[in-house]
């Protein structure tokens, strides 16, 4: 399955101080982005407080930060039930996502077009995910449910540099909140809502937060979260293995110590469960009237279609997870004012899955089941220097092993009678095992020419290895799916040199120009299926912008344009003629486009929010692909998808924001927000099969809050795609049934009605 999807690109700019320089911005202090922040987090009229980035690994103001970033609150993300990542689609054009809910193999961020073009877990994002300044190997290792975030970064265009691993076509920054020294607290927070489905699915969540002050220099934070949801789809099919519902409970806790006004010492910790398969359970989109199904889903009450939500398995379905962590983050200061900081984390992830791999009730492949475990250790030292001088800089030294390993089961008749000495007709039991290792130095270093003319240029020396074990058997099969292979191994490594350049000049505080070149670096694979190697993903990267604030920043335009070529491109495809998925190098591709970002604040309480992109993202040289089911131009089972665009990725992508606040008294409060989102039609799959298109579409998002100012409450009703709009998650064919397609639905697609309640004591 394919699943590189598209992302375009917007900036959300803030209200600012007035300042001499952008430097002296960011030393007013680290300001809070406005809680009644509109889509995209941009500050109210009512709140004056600067957005603060960590873009370039240290504090700034967004506006003076010459690189594309977006940037989210952790309480917009609250107001708007963003639960998980396939959410931020209604929050910002920047970054498409793609996640099944429980099927965390599924999650996908894609920036300006490109992304994880594969579910293979042999493989590392395209686009990097960071949690609390660790670098994650795979997104699963920390990004399921979203609890007690701080803000959540977008950094658009190669970011390695600076954070770590393969961020070839962008970074996902993600910040949960430290405790506060100082302070007792606790919030409560739960929402409930109900999608307009086939089986009228409810979704249910808590969160439980406490901040307690232990001492005058020490603090905790303690997190406790649940969420359950019905069953996403009606399985039409007596099946009492069947798990369709979701339910995750987790926590995390941390302790902050600052003994001195140098010394800071952060330990935290976290672990969830979760439990159901949720989204990840597909349903027939297509169905060809001579299919084996064709004959069996009607008589069930199944219509295939793209608003079909019934699913029709008679096999065990279920998906359980548990994932956690620790680390410990140690910040000193010299008496120079350089600043010493150590961040060594250890993250786990377990998983055990199965689903029927035939999606129907015939009695054709009974089971595939599926184990997976990664573990990763890390350790970053950087050194950064005090920030507003004439020249600036930070290095460090990174250093990361992990170890991933899958076993797999399938089994199948065919329909065929199993042969004595047989437990099945067709089977496979694989295993894999990879070993990764990365090492890497790298530094980043500014220079003012003047108070307005500025270079900034940054490098990373990374050295990679990968060691790969594979191992199939029959499984008790008269007949192999992917062949028997004994134990064999193989060993690679690879070191690279990336780069960044930016120049930016500021005519004054509230307008600044800057031009970035870079040359990025994803590291290498192999296939999960084979041992074929899969070569370094190279991005080549340009880009000029602009960010300005006019009007006493009543009006903010930003602006950019880009264009990166990437060598190499590490994509999937299926081969319905062996029943396989191939990962390979796909040549070449190419994403450029242009992106406007316009906020308006023209009256006190109301935020005008909206942003326009547009991506031109294709294969410039893509020979091997596979073919779909009767393609024209297929010669042996390979297709030349050079021209093509990429999957999952919408030409035009447009978001609108509006945010009304208005007292009522002096207690209370009422706020208004319309959210609307629209995006042109994009297709699932490389190889352009015309049956995994995704029309084009628009949905709106409605929601009416009442707060009660001291007594600290707030009541909010919420309609999410109110006029209901159809979509999926993923389209693609049949594993089996060539002919036939079956998608992912997604709880985005569906109508959703619900309140919420947020207590703080």
């Amino acid at each position: 399955m394919l699943r590189c999807a598209a992302a375009t690109w917007t900036l959300v700019p803030g209200l600012v101080f007035a300042q001499s320089t952008p430097d002296q911005a960011r030393l007013q202090g680290e300001a809070e982005v406005s809680s009644s922040t509109a889509r995209g987090g941009v500050p109210s009229a009512a709140n004056t407080s600067d957005i603060i980035v960590t873009a370039n690994r240290r504090e700034e103001r967004l506006q003076d930060v010459p690189i594309s970033v977006t940037a989210i609150k952790g309480e917009t993300l609250r107001e708007r039930g963003v639960q998980n990542p396939e959410d931020l689609a209604r929050l910002t054009p920047s970054l498409v996502t793609q996640n099944n809910a429980a099927n965390a193999q599924g999650t996908n961020f894609s920036i300006r077009g490109v992304g994880t073009s594969s579910f293979q877990r042999s493989m590392e994002p395209t686009v990097a995910v960071v949690v609390d300044d660790v670098t994650l190997i795979r997104s699963e290792l920390g990004v399921i449910n979203f609890t007690d975030l701080a803000a959540i970064e977008v950094l658009n265009g190669p970011q390695g540099f600076l954070f770590g691993k393969n961020a070839s076509a962008g970074l996902v920054n993600i910040r949960t909140n430290d405790p506060e020294i100082g302070s007792n607290s606790f919030r409560l927070f739960s929402e409930y809502g109900q999608l307009n489905n086939a089986n009228d699915t409810s979704l249910f969540r808590a969160q439980g937060i406490v901040n307690a002050s232990l001492s005058e220099d020490a603090a905790a934070r303690i997190n406790i979260s649940y969420v359950k949801n019905s069953a996403l789809q009606k399985n039409v099919v007596p099946n009492p293995d069947f798990e369709g519902g979701l339910r995750q409970i987790g926590g995390s806790g941390k302790l902050l110590w600052e003994p001195t006004d140098k010394l800071s010492i952060l330990v935290s910790g976290d672990y969830m469960e979760s439990r159901g398969s949720g989204g990840g359970v597909a349903s027939f989109r297509e169905v060809d009237p001579t299919s084996p199904v064709a004959t069996v889903l009607p008589p069930l009450g199944v219509e295939p279609g793209y608003g079909n939500s019934k699913s029709a398995y008679d096999g065990p379905t279920y998906y359980n997870l548990k994932v956690g962590g620790a680390q410990i983050k140690a910040s000193y200061e010299l008496d120079s004012g350089l600043r010493l900081t150590n961040i060594t984390a250890y993250r786990g992830f377990k998983t055990s899955q199965a689903f029927d791999p035939d999606y129907s009730p015939l009695p054709l492949v009974q089971f595939y089941g599926e184990r997976l475990a990664i573990k990763q250790f890390s350790n970053e030292l950087r050194l950064t220097s005090p920030a507003g001088g004439k020249f600036d800089y930070q290095m460090g030294l990174f250093l990361l092993r992990a170890r991933v390993q899958q076993n797999a089961d399938l089994s199948a008749t065919l329909g065929q009678a199993v042969p004595p000495g047989f437990t099945t007709f067709l089977g496979t039991d694989s295993y894999w095992r990879q070993l990764l290792g990365s090492y890497a130095a790298y530094g980043q270093a500014s220079y003012r020419f003047t108070d307005k003319l500025r270079l900034t240029a940054g490098a990373r020396l990374t050295h990679d290895t990968i060691n790969m074990q594979y191992e199939t058997t029959a499984g008790g099969g008269a007949v192999s799916l992917l062949g028997v292979s004994p134990v064999s191994e193989q060993d690679r490594s690879e070191t690279n040199f990336s780069w960044r350049t930016t120049l930016e000049y500021n005519f004054n505080p509230d307008w600044m120009i800057y031009g970035t070149a870079a040359r990025g670096y994803k590291g290498p694979g192999y296939a999960q299926y084979s041992l074929s190697y899969v070569r370094p993903e190279i991005p080549t990267h340009f880009e000029i912008g602009s960010k300005a604030q006019l009007f006493d920043r009543k009006l903010t335009i930003n602006l950019s344009a880009y264009q990166t070529e990437f060598k190499n491109f590490q994509a999937q495809s299926i081969d319905f003629t062996t029943l396989s998925f191939l990962l390979q190098n796909a040549g070449k591709l190419r994403t450029r486009g242009a992106e406007l970002q316009v906020i308006a604040r023209p009256f006190k309480g109301l935020t005008l929010n909206g942003g326009l992109a547009y991506t031109d993202a294709r294969f410039v040289s893509f020979r091997g692909d596979t073919c779909y089911f009767g393609q024209a131009d297929c010669v042996n089972g390979v297709t030349d998808s050079s021209g093509r665009r990429l999957p999952n990725a919408p030409k035009w992508k447009a978001i609108m924001d509006v945010s009304y606040e208005q007292p009522l008294g002096d207690d209370f409060a009422a706020t208004f927000n319309l959210g609307i989102t629209s995006q042109s039609s994009y297709n699932f799959l490389s190889n352009g099969d015309p049956d995994a298109v995704q029309k084009g579409y628009t949905t709106f998002d409605i929601g009416v809050a009442l707060t009660e100012k001291s007594k600290n409450w707030t009541l909010r009703a919420f309609c999410r795609n109110c006029t209901d709009e159809r979509f999926v998650s993923t389209i693609q064919g049949h594993p089996f049934f060539p002919t036939d397609h079956i998608q992912n639905l997604t709880y985005n697609g569906f109508r959703q009605l619900g309140v919420a309640l947020d207590l703080t004591f």
